[in-house]
């Protein structure tokens, strides 16, 4: 079917101060019945095409992060720690899966990602991958075919959407949230990391020093201003991300209500200093000044997995992201992920701990051992103490999974799937042999 110049021309004059077409209920509803969903669909690919509205960020202001943040500092982290849990990883052949090496669970909601995701929420949504285009690039350079792809769940039941028992599509409605939906089901979305699981770790640790070679979203950096930790070191070559993390430390520092935070600029970092110090370098982490890192409590990131996301993709420095400096797997493992995974616990004291979350990449199709080769690397293997899950929500397979050949669906083995806690890993190792970040006594001694 085609687009309507009656229906566009409706479109554009139910627009909101952005520019984006708002169509209420009852109003939706009758126009995907008299258009119907497919001329609709496209009209709107259509509009938005020419139009360029602006894209529908979730609204967060700066007294819903106030709350949030004051939330997450209170967060006794004790209550997310589990140990007698069914777990099920990404893949089930890791020469260190759960049941081998397995020290308990971060079960952490996401309800305190308002903290950072308040200061780059806009920049995570035009971070694409190397085989999909984000929210943000779709909606403002994809053409008008790669937006009517995305748009598709919104006559879907995203928005409360049916069919009646004439096929008719009845309900729904054309507002923000329906836009932001029907994007992240169509496009690839930059994971965001819970600060909750960052201040987790820092309390396990006891660490007083962090290391995070991996600033990314700035959320490690809220997790640490909300616990206990005093100093903390960072690394970010994204020079948009980088002038974020400043606002954030300002931000932080006001909430912990101390004396007003100053930031000095030096070449190629900045150092800010309050009730805590922060110094973050803008380059990448094999760039880093590594003879003056050290007495690190706990260095603990989420590098970048190899080329799954390409950070700061046409922006300024684009050469120094490790996608695009190191852009064959093997000249990732051996000039950046490994390299400074060992300096990164170099860097420690002696009782320090290094941990890193990364599970096994899969780019075009190819499945890259990253996990087993950070665990049996030469210069750590000794010193592997196992692994924590961090659990996630999403799964790794569907339904399908559980049909037998009459097609039927096996419900009893469903519900054992769906009991599971699924997790992504995070690999620890310490020189302390002793460093057991789950007993009972660290747990009370740690915890505020």
């Amino acid at each position: 079917m085609q687009s309507s110049s009656e229906l566009y021309q409706i479109l554009k004059n139910n627009i909101d101060s952005t520019g984006l077409p708002i169509i209420p209920e009852g109003q939706f509803q009758n126009l995907t019945q008299e258009f119907g969903r497919d001329t609709f669909r496209e009209t709107l690919a259509e509009f938005i095409f020419k139009e360029r509205p602006e894209f529908p960020l979730y609204k967060i202001s700066i007294y819903d992060m106030d709350a949030n943040f004051k939330k997450l500092l209170k967060q006794s982290y004790k209550k997310f720690i589990k140990t007698d849990v069914d777990v099920m990883e990404k893949f089930d052949d890791f020469q260190f899966a759960y049941p081998k090496s397995g020290l308990g669970i971060i079960d952490a909601p996401s309800v305190f990602n308002t903290s950072s995701n308040y200061f780059h929420q806009d920049l995570r949504l035009n971070c694409g991958s190397w085989k999909c285009m984000p929210p943000i690039g779709v909606w403002t350079t994809g053409t008008a075919k790669e937006i009517w792809r995305c748009l598709g769940p919104i006559w879907r039941g995203i928005n409360d959407v049916k069919k009646d028992k004439d096929g008719n599509f009845i309900g729904g409605k054309l507002d923000e949230d329906a836009y932001i939906s029907a994007f992240r089901l169509g496009t690839y979305i930059a994971t965001q990391f819970k600060p909750i699981v960052a201040k987790c770790i820092y309390q396990m640790s006891n660490a007083n020093k962090v290391l995070d070679t991996s600033c990314g979203w700035g959320d490690r950096l809220c997790g640490f201003f909300a616990s206990i930790a005093k100093e903390y070191i960072g690394c970010d070559p994204n020079p948009n991300t980088y002038e974020r993390y400043k606002k954030q430390c300002i931000e932080y520092e006001r909430l912990l209500g101390g004396e007003e935070a100053r930031i000095k600029e030096h070449k190629g970092f900045f150092v800010c200093e309050g009730e805590k110090k922060v110094t973050i370098y803008r380059c990448g982490a094999e760039d880093l000044p590594w003879q003056d890192i050290n007495e690190i409590d706990c260095s603990f990131t989420s590098p970048p997995y190899f080329s799954t996301e390409e950070y700061n993709k046409g922006g300024e420095h684009q050469e120094d992201q490790s996608w695009a400096k190191f852009n064959e797997y093997n000249l990732w493992r051996d000039k950046f992920f490994l390299p400074v995974s060992r300096n990164s616990f170099d860097s420690l004291s002696e009782k320090g701990l290094l941990a890193i979350n990364i599970y096994d990449p899969i780019v075009e199709g190819v499945r890259y051992r990253t996990s087993d080769e950070l665990c049996t690397d030469g210069h750590l293997s000794s010193y592997f103490l196992g692994q924590i899950g961090m659990r996630i929500m999403q799964r790794p397979h569907g339904k399908v999974k559980f049909k037998g050949e009459d097609g039927l669906l096996d419900k009893k083995q469903l519900d054992e799937y769906m009991k599971k806690i699924y997790i992504e890993n995070i690999w620890c190792f310490s020189r302390n042999e002793n460093f057991d970040l789950l007993q009972r006594s660290s747990l009370e001694r740690f915890m505020t």
